[in-house]
């Protein structure tokens, strides 16, 4: 079997809503048109996905909209048009046609949305996560746990997740939270390889092929620890990962012109507040860095995107939250809501207009007129409170979404520094460690050279003389 045709399976809707925003933005490039418009009709099972699930989705895909356009800078993108999209694909997919319908995305599309579940025929999706695992390790990466504790995680599901909290999206939602622990490593070695590619970008040398060689291999080999080694000598793996690597993001985080000069103080400005002892020294080649200033270079990466999120959200709160908030205010305070009079009540006051009810049957047990006309003002009454709420939770829903995506980028930015503090901290021993082995062998040296010059040599009793 090829390694096209091993991939060669549909992005379904619950493996878009457990993206990232990241990853969601990734997957709106691909199916973009030059009019800003969007086609997913290749995506499978939305009908399947409840109404809560499908808006959660659609508030997702708003945001990595956003995304999109900072990282970008395009002209404006039809979001009403993508999301009305959504739910076209959704009422064709729930009607008699199959549920499989749908185009099948391109080799790098079906590789890239397979990455965490690779084919059934090859391996298992352990695998690939343990792979990846120890291609972060290889590259200068920081697994944000280990095997065992992943391990312990997938067995246990009472299991504090807190380790690995900075790489989830939702750990409200039990299923999206079980299948991104399922997935960490696998998200961490794409993510890691985002900012790899973002190195070279914000030098002005995208183009340079040896990043693009680096990711080969690194692709390579993490697809060999799995056992794929006939995918990964098909004709089709270089191409394919061609491909990835072109359609990640640039995260150019200065704008065209500025070179490395400027990037490398825009590095070192925002780093600055960490107070890190050891010293940034950026090289125009990153494959010439240590692991220690890729390290940096890669939290900066983090940081930069956490100052991207967050200025998204800020930019949503009049609009899609504090606006929302006061129409409901404003709804739930109308005189019409107020006013008892005709037989109509508050929604505060229903239950108690129920219960002041009882007190009006007749002895025969027929209700009143009185009775019939309450009740049907409470229920138009309590019908109307739960669409203002609704209308609360959608108006609000793309804000939420965007604040939680900056709340997890902030926890992910958090994690990065404690590595950072990490690693000095294992640097410092290791130094202490080699200080002491040197002053071992020295010390050692210096007793064996003692004894050779208190050693008395005897000359021979015979000598042996010339004939």
């Amino acid at each position: 079997m090829s390694f096209t045709e091993s991939q060669n399976s549909a992005l379904t809707a619950t493996g878009l809503l457990a993206y990232d925003v990241k990853q969601l933005v990734r997957y709106l490039k691909r199916n973009g048109d030059d009019d800003g418009g969007f086609d997913i009709s290749g995506l499978v099972g939305v009908e399947r996905l409840s109404k809560s699930r499908r808006d959660k989705l659609a508030g997702r895909l708003r945001v990595a909209l956003s995304q999109l356009e900072h990282a970008t800078a395009s002209k404006p993108l039809k979001i009403n048009e993508l999301l009305a999209r959504l739910t076209s694909v959704a009422d064709e997919q729930d009607g008699s046609q199959s549920p499989d319908r749908g185009l099948l995305p391109s080799p790098a599309e079906s590789f890239e949305s397979t990455e965490s579940t690779p084919p059934p025929t090859v391996m298992q999706p352990k695998d690939l996560e343990v792979s990846s695992y120890h291609e972060l390790m290889e590259d200068g990466g920081r697994p944000v746990c280990s095997i065992p504790h992943l391990s312990h995680l997938l067995t246990t599901p009472a299991a504090s997740y807190e380790a690995v909290l900075p790489w989830l999206s939702d750990y409200l939602d039990a299923q999206i939270r079980q299948e991104e622990i399922k997935t960490v490593f696998s998200r961490q070695f794409t993510r890691w390889w985002d900012f790899r590619k973002s190195q070279w970008n914000n030098r002005g040398i995208g183009d340079n092929e040896e990043g693009f060689s680096a990711f080969l291999e690194a692709s390579r080999s993490r697809w060999r620890r799995t056992g794929a080694h006939a995918m990964v000598s098909a004709s089709s793996f270089e191409e394919t990962i061609r491909r990835q690597w072109q359609q990640k993001p640039a995260s150019r985080q200065l704008p065209n012109g500025q070179g490395f000069s400027a990037y490398s103080e825009a590095v070192r400005r925002r780093l600055r507040s960490h107070h890190f002892t050891r010293p940034l020294q950026l090289k125009k080649n990153p494959h010439q860095q240590t692991k220690w200033t890729n390290w940096l270079e890669y939290l900066n990466f983090e940081q930069w995107w956490s100052e991207a999120l967050t200025a998204v959200a800020e930019s949503m709160v009049e609009e899609e939250n504090h606006q929302p908030w006061k129409r409901l205010l404003e709804a739930s305070r109308c005189p019409s809501r107020e006013a008892k009079g005709s037989g109509g009540t508050s929604a505060i006051g229903s239950s108690a207009a129920l219960g002041s009810t009882q007190t009006r049957w007749h002895p025969s047990g027929a209700k009143t007129d009185d009775l019939t006309k309450e009740l049907e003002a409470t229920r138009a009454d309590l019908n109307a409170t739960k669409k203002m709420i609704d209308d609360f939770i959608r108006d609000t829903a793309s804000y939420r979404l965007a604040e939680t995506a900056a709340y997890y980028q902030r926890l992910r930015v958090e994690w990065a520094v404690e590595e950072a503090r990490l690693m000095e901290i294992e640097m410092s021993q290791s130094r202490r460690m080699a200080k002491s082995d040197i002053t071992v062998d020295t010390t050692e040296k210096k007793k064996r050279r003692r004894d050779d010059e208190g050693k008395v040599f005897l000359e021979p009793r015979f000598k042996k003389t010339r004939q």
